[in-house]
């Protein structure tokens, strides 16, 4: 029987020596800090403006709906354009608007600048993610997609905790102008990145036949893309119900800490962290795989560990109990979600893959808006222990129904056609000759 996880030849090899990562890396994480700053500022500005319910779901609402609406358009956008060109616009664009955030307050102002920041991440996320396979090469990037996950995880911890901090010393202002601050580092890196995709830097066209054929695809729709590969739509049809269910058990989280448990908000806090540190372990698990095969079996795991978590949770009799619980959830979840990173990123065409990762965000966020009003709605009829037991059935059949269709679908890396990629010499991409091809 074939083992799970394996160590390649490239697992010995760090991912540091990439010169072009060093400075993405850090700059992302910086920005990740910056982002969990700013949503927790965001919701504290909502909160205490006595906005209520609706204004804190019009204000979600505002960070969910931009990549959802424009999916298409933006994953054209990222495989088109030169990524320097996209990644310097777009940041900038999140740069004013997280400056104006910092410097108006307003329900409608502030819904408005959320809305201009989530265009530009709309536009920069999915350039950034296609960019990465070409930085590090395909077969690193299973590592890339954990380490992405594992630092997401502790810099959420870590941004709602100094949120906490800035806001409750120098108020909302000062979390905001610290996310923009990032932004500003994160400007720097794209400007300094020397490897590029998109423009004069894409592959080379294909034959005429097939260039056509992508024409007639566009026109109908651009999650046509993923039909093409079984495993990439089995897994993408089957993610959006599963966002569902967890995005909506998510909405009555702190009711089940704080009312059916009766635990302070310092124990809330800490289930928080330590579902953050099991989302490091789960990543750093998940980026042992080194074949889509075994990456499937993680992601069939994770969504499995996942979904008995989250009914568990909702039986727990203690916040202890919960506590060890959500750690065992963090460990599943991030598992999932980076073993799911590589699938996305290197099994479409070299060209097609800003598309992919764009048509992903758009249907995981509207997942969440789906959600939302699902989950608050569970959550008053049900209470959160039945939410979250409900929640946990519907993930474990969801998880169910997805492994019984990936039954018999061939879990080997596709090969596409050869095709040559201008890349200057200077891109500090020499370790990888055949640039997003060799998948």
């Amino acid at each position: 029987m074939k083992q799970t996880l394996h160590k390649s030849a490239t697992t010995n090899r760090s991912l540091w020596r990439h010169r072009d990562l060093r400075l993405v890396m850090p700059a992302r994480a910086l920005s990740y800090v910056g982002d969990a700053l700013a949503l927790f500022a965001l919701m504290l500005r909502i909160h205490d403006q006595g906005s209520g319910t609706a204004g804190m779901a019009v204000l979600l609402a505002a960070f969910s709906l931009p990549p959802v609406l424009l999916m298409g358009v933006v994953g054209q956008v990222s495989d088109r354009f030169d990524s320097r060109r996209v990644l310097l616009a777009s940041t900038s664009v999140e740069l004013l608007a997280c400056a104006g955030l910092a410097l108006v307050d307003g329900l409608a102002a502030t819904v408005a600048l959320v809305v201009l920041l989530q265009l530009g991440q709309a536009v920069s996320n999915p350039t950034w993610g296609a960019l990465l396979p070409r930085i590090v090469g395909d077969e690193d990037m299973g590592r890339v997609s954990a380490l992405q996950q594992g630092l997401l995880a502790a810099t959420g911890v870590v941004g709602a905790t100094a949120g906490g901090l800035l806001v409750g010393t120098w108020g909302v202002s000062a979390a905001l102008w610290v996310d923009a601050a990032s932004f500003t580092g994160l400007l720097l890196a794209a400007a300094l990145v020397r490897t590029r995709r998109g423009g004069r830097h894409a592959v080379a066209e294909p034959a005429l036949a097939e260039r056509a054929e992508r024409a007639r695809v566009r026109a109908l729709d651009v999650l046509r893309l993923m039909r093409r590969d079984r495993l990439l739509w089995v897994t993408f049809v089957w993610m959006m119900p599963f966002v569902v269910v967890l995005e909506g058990v998510n909405v009555a989280e702190v009711f089940l800490v704080r009312d059916a448990l009766h635990a302070s908000a310092t124990a809330f806090g800490l289930v928080q962290a330590v579902f953050g540190v099991g989302a490091v372990l789960g990543a750093w698990f998940a980026g042992r795989a080194a074949t889509d095969a075994a990456r499937v079996r993680v992601l069939l795991l994770g969504f499995a560990g996942t979904a008995l978590g989250v009914g568990a949770a909702g039986l727990a009799p203690s916040v202890v109990v919960v506590a060890g619980v959500f750690a065992m959830v963090g460990v599943a979840n991030a598992a999932a979600n980076a073993a799911t990173g590589p699938l996305y990123a290197v099994r479409p065409p070299e060209r097609d893959r800003g598309k992919v990762l764009a048509a992903l965000a758009g249907v995981s966020r509207a997942g969440s808006v789906v959600a939302m009003g699902l989950g608050a709605l569970g959550g008053s009829v049900l209470g959160p222990r039945g939410t979250f037991v409900l929640g946990g059935a519907l993930a474990v059949g969801v998880m169910v129904a997805m492994a019984v269709q990936l039954r018999g679908v061939d879990r080997a890396a596709p090969v596409h056609e050869a095709a040559t990629v201008d890349v200057p010499p200077t891109t500090g991409v020499s370790a990888v000759p055949d640039v997003g091809l060799a998948v």
